[in-house]
């Protein structure tokens, strides 16, 4: 097979002056380009100077330090409630990171787990099990966040919770029983009956032994 011929030199210039006078070897293409930006972020900052030059013309004929301290005052309000208003958009999406000693008490003053388990043996009088099932439940969570003095983000998953305290062996067990029958009875076609409640109770009164707390819904 014959080697390619070497191109003349008169034809690798007119090739390089071609690839030269391309786009992308064109210096100010960048400017062209990106100028549509640079007019509007100077629309854009022509549009919010617009209400300070009006504060500014209204003062006229106070003292020229007045109006600037006027108008600039305003601007450092302005900048504020901004910033007032993202950070509050902020902190309402991530939701609350930390709770505090206080803010626990506050919850166990307002969810108590005694009341839940109450009202776990209220509707099981009522032969409501799956309601008392899931009072069960949510008082079970309760006293190991208190236990743990760390609660829970709003709106976790029963299944989420299962994999928070996977590390307990012994609670998760009951923890696991108590969520399966309510995915079963609650969510699913099953009849929840007495027998149902009874292994339930057991579970539950075995998380409260494994915390070393007394339970109060342990009555059939």
């Amino acid at each position: 097979m014959e080697p390619a011929a070497i191109p003349s030199p008169e034809t690798l210039r007119e090739k390089a002056a071609e690839i030269v006078a391309g786009r992308d070897y064109r210096l100010d293409s960048g400017q062209s380009d990106n100028g549509w930006m640079f007019a509007l972020m100077l629309e854009i900052i022509d549009w919010v100077l617009v209400p300070f030059r009006w504060l500014f013309e209204l003062t006229e004929g106070l003292p020229s330090f007045l109006r600037w301290m006027i108008v600039l005052g305003l601007a450092a309000i302005v900048v504020l409630l901004i910033g007032h208003i993202i950070y509050s958009i902020f902190s309402a999406v991530r939701g609350p990171k930390r709770v505090s000693a206080a803010g626990l008490d506050e919850r166990r003053r307002r969810i108590d787990p005694t009341e839940l388990e109450r009202l776990a043996d209220e509707a099981a009088r009522r032969a409501d099990y799956v309601t008392a099932i899931r009072f069960l439940f949510r008082a079970s969570v309760v006293r190991l966040e208190l236990s743990e003095k760390k609660m829970n983000r709003p709106g976790t998953t029963n299944r989420e919770l299962l994999r928070r305290y996977r590390n307990r062996p012994v609670v998760i067990d009951s923890l696991r029983q108590l969520v399966e029958t309510i995915d079963r009875k609650w969510y699913g076609d099953e009849v929840c009956s007495a027998a149902d409640y009874a292994v339930c109770q057991s579970a539950h009164g075995e998380v409260c032994r494994t915390l070393g707390e007394p339970a109060h819904a342990l009555s059939a």
